[in-house]
Order: structure tokens, then sequence, then C-alpha cells
């Protein structure tokens, strides 16, 4: 149990760097989720991730936990480097602090988790892309309609 706990506390360190600095400080060490939404999300999530990583490989739980995750990463509009690649950083976590684990075993593993990660940023990205989208056709349907109250010709 105790080769869980560490890799969870040091691939969530790997998952703070993106947010560099104080943010980063505070996300590995308030713990309270009403003053760290996005620590405690992280915290969350990346415990049911190492759970699955050692454990059933549940595809479900892992889109669910990187789906949230994901989502966070994607309002914050990184880039998809900066949002998947720390999960690539489980490698090194996983190889210094599980070493009797298979290396073929372990990078099937982290693939799945990546593929997943991957999948769950591009979908938040593109939920995003069509609520701007509708927001912006939105906008243009209520000038429109002002401007034909007006007595404007419609654009």
């Amino acid at each position: 149990m105790a080769v869980r706990a560490t890799v969870e506390e040091r691939w969530l360190a790997a998952a703070a760097t993106v947010f560099g600095g104080l943010i980063a400080e505070r996300t590995l060490t308030e713990r309270d989720p009403f003053l760290n939404p996005i620590g405690h999300a992280l915290r969350r999530n990346l415990a049911a991730l190492v759970r699955e990583f050692f454990g059933a490989m549940d595809e479900a739980a892992i889109d669910a936990a990187f789906a949230e995750i994901m989502a966070l990463r994607a309002i914050q509009d990184l880039s998809v480097e900066r949002a998947v690649g720390f999960v690539f950083r489980l490698r090194g976590i996983v190889r210094d602090e599980a070493p009797q684990m298979q290396p073929a075993e372990t990078e099937a593993r982290i693939d799945r988790l990546a593929i997943s990660a991957f999948t769950q940023y591009l979908a938040c990205r593109e939920r995003l892309a069509d609520l701007r989208l509708n927001e912006q056709l939105r906008a243009i349907g209520v000038a429109r309609r002002r401007a034909v109250q007006r007595g404007g010709a419609p654009a």
C-alpha cells in the first residue's frame, strides 16, 4: 500500500508542475476542497487512476477520472503536450517505486492511460469549441433581431 501512496504523491507533483510556482505549491499542500478545488480534483482522480493502474484497468473508471482532470486542463487552454504530458511521467515514477513490475506491462498500462487522457482532452476541447461557436451564433442572432426591430436590414 505504501508504494501506491508514494506513486500517487509523486504523480500529483508531476501533474501540478503545469501550474508553476505558487499555484503548483498550493495544489500539493492545501487539502481543503473549497480552498483548492483543482488540487482536490487532481488528488481524487489521480488516486483512482493509480488504483486502476495497479489493479484491473477498468476503462470506465479511467475515462471518468481523466474526464474531470482534462476538463480542468481544457478550460485552462493548455496545449495537448502540457495537458497530457504528466501521464508519461508515470513511467519513471513506477520504475523507481515499483521495480518489480514487468517493463512491458508497465508500458502497456501507461499507454492505455495516455490514450484515455488524450481522448478525454480532445472531447473536452471539442465541447468548449462547440460552446464558443454557439455563443457567437447566439450573439449574431441577437444583433440581427435588434437591427430588424430598429428598422434596419438584417446583416
